[in-house]
């Protein structure tokens, strides 16, 4: 039998794990500490790749560089079979980007102002973005007089 780690599919399967599960992984913060898990069946690396390779729609895309195992589009916190996809990397990043993103508010006694993202707010009203987390953090008006908030 191969050994995993010089499978193609072990990165894929390694990083996973890693985001779930390893505390120190740059990325558990949006995983694991986020409540996203592994199907137990995954566990097993070589669980993994029987149904990557035998009953996950195309599956053996996933061989092929450009694309990633993806469990956000059918909507999950969890890692299985069942809950993902094969999906073009590009695609998959930019989704985890617009999904990161947060509506900003600016306000101030007489105006609220909402903005698609930190950085749209930062440009639009000429404030650092450093300047607006730091003032999003401690919840402290900036000298322009706008107040800020996180919105859905």
């Amino acid at each position: 039998m191969e050994e995993k780690r010089n499978h193609k599919l072990y990165y894929t399967w390694n990083g996973m794990m890693y985001r779930c599960y390893k505390k120190y992984h740059s990325h558990y913060k949006y995983y694991g500490a986020r409540g996203v898990t592994v199907d137990e069946r995954w566990h097993d690396f070589w669980n993994f790749v029987e149904d990557v390779e035998n009953h996950l729609f195309n599956g053996h895309l996933l061989y092929e560089k450009g694309y990633q195992l993806d469990k956000d589009i059918k909507g999950g916190k969890v890692y299985s079979l069942e809950n993902c996809v094969v999906a073009l990397k590009e695609e998959n990043e930019e989704r985890s980007r617009q999904k990161q993103q947060k509506k900003v508010l600016a306000f101030n006694e007489t105006r609220n102002i909402e903005f698609e993202s930190l950085a749209k707010a930062s440009l639009q009203l000429g404030i650092k973005r450093s300047t607006m987390i730091s003032c999003l953090r401690r919840g402290n008006r900036h000298s322009s007089g706008y107040y800020f908030k996180y919105i859905n």
